[in-house]
């Protein structure tokens, strides 16, 4: 029982864990799609212009559609070439942004707690639960009568009950 509820627990901790990731992945591909959805249709004058060189896109570059600059995520249109310099139409993606520095202040929260574990939690987690023996006696009929554990002794009995007591004169 004690195993199952372990694993119970363990698992809904690992369940929470793994759907805010997915949420986050899911949310994050959303965002991606509707600003490559936006960019076709915004004029050019609601762009920013950026103009590198090979080596320095390749350094910000963070997927096909994907730049960030100075910390900040920008969504592009296919890049320009202007001699050896690449020549970026760029937008700013606050949503993708604010994702992203939420997931990373809920990480960083998490590492940077200082304050140390309550000792009642550490000493509950270093207990060592025992678990009951069984226990032998003789009785004066010469017989041994076995006494189990509580959660064993609920569940079957050794022994069916006489009715009424016996009398000892």
């Amino acid at each position: 029982m004690k195993k199952v509820l372990s694993i119970l627990i363990l698992s809904a901790m690992c369940a929470h864990l793994v759907g805010f990731y997915v949420y986050f992945i899911v949310r994050q591909n959303q965002i991606r799609q509707e600003m490559r959805e936006t960019i076709g249709t915004l004029p050019h004058e609601d762009f920013e212009r950026f103009v590198f060189t090979k080596e320095e896109y390749n350094k910000i570059r963070v997927n096909d559609h994907e730049v960030r600059i100075n910390g900040q995520m920008y969504d592009h249109s296919t890049p320009t070439f202007e001699g050896d310099m690449i020549v970026l139409l760029a937008r700013h993606d606050e949503a993708e942004d604010n994702l992203i520095s939420f997931f990373q202040e809920l990480i960083e929260s998490t590492t940077q707690d200082e304050k140390p574990i309550p000792s009642q939690l550490t000493t509950f987690l270093s207990l060592t639960f025992i678990t009951q023996p069984d226990l032998l006696l003789p009785s004066m009929q010469g017989e041994t009568i076995r006494f189990l554990p509580l959660e064993q002794r609920t569940l079957k009995p050794l022994r069916p009950v006489e009715s009424p007591p016996p009398r000892f004169s």
